[in-house]
């Protein structure tokens, strides 16, 4: 990869990682109260997070969902989704999702790791968080029915103070408060952000 900081990163992700005690730090109190027992008819599902350099920092792309009748309407997350059959693992999954929902075509090659397992109640997903690298910026082009827009961040934002927050997240029948990452005017929540708290805890 001859970049001292993915490989440094690709290290740390085969160490022991933080999982739970990182994802805790940016869930919702109503996620706090839920047990993180994970039910046998968990449907597994992967995300990728795609990293790659940008001025002194490294950038990558989130995406904003549609409205939709759904648990995870116009929510930010990361390209992913549902284990297909024909997949031959996770890693799969998530570079499929990839090359569907943005149009960036990932090899495997780039992939340096993964992090920890994340369960998400409302969809009743197990997500698999994989973290790759690209040399230069993706071009990306987002399928029209998955993704309304792509927005990038990068890692040096990320970890300013100021980034984070309490939120107001309107689930539609109920408002909830939950930590977040403000990314320009996009609230960062959820799964979503309960993932970039491990990759940053360990980064």
């Amino acid at each position: 990869m001859s970049n001292p900081f993915i490989e440094e990163l690709a290290k740390k992700l085969k160490e022991d990682l933080p999982g739970a005690d990182a994802h805790l730090k940016m869930a919702s109190p109503k996620r706090i109260e839920e047990s993180l027992d994970i039910p046998d008819n968990a449907r597994k599902a992967a995300v990728l997070i795609l990293l790659f350099p940008k001025g002194d920092s490294f950038a990558f792309p989130l995406i904003r969902r549609p409205q939709y009748n759904g648990v995870h309407s116009g929510q930010m997350a990361f390209p992913g989704g549902k284990h297909d059959l024909e997949d031959t693992d996770l890693v799969e999954t998530a570079l499929r999702e990839c090359k569907e929902e943005v149009g960036v075509e990932v090899s495997r090659s780039q992939v340096i790791g993964t992090l920890s397992n994340l369960y998400i109640p409302p969809s009743n997903m197990l997500v698999t968080p994989v973290v790759a690298f690209a040399k230069s910026k993706p071009e990306y082009t987002a399928d029209p029915i998955e993704v309304v827009e792509i927005i990038e961040t990068d890692i040096q934002t990320l970890k300013h103070p100021n980034t984070k927050s309490m939120q107001s997240i309107d689930l539609g029948l109920m408002k909830i408060k939950a930590p977040a990452f403000m990314v320009d005017e996009n609230v960062v929540w959820g799964a979503t952000a309960m993932m970039l708290s491990e990759l940053l805890e360990i980064i």
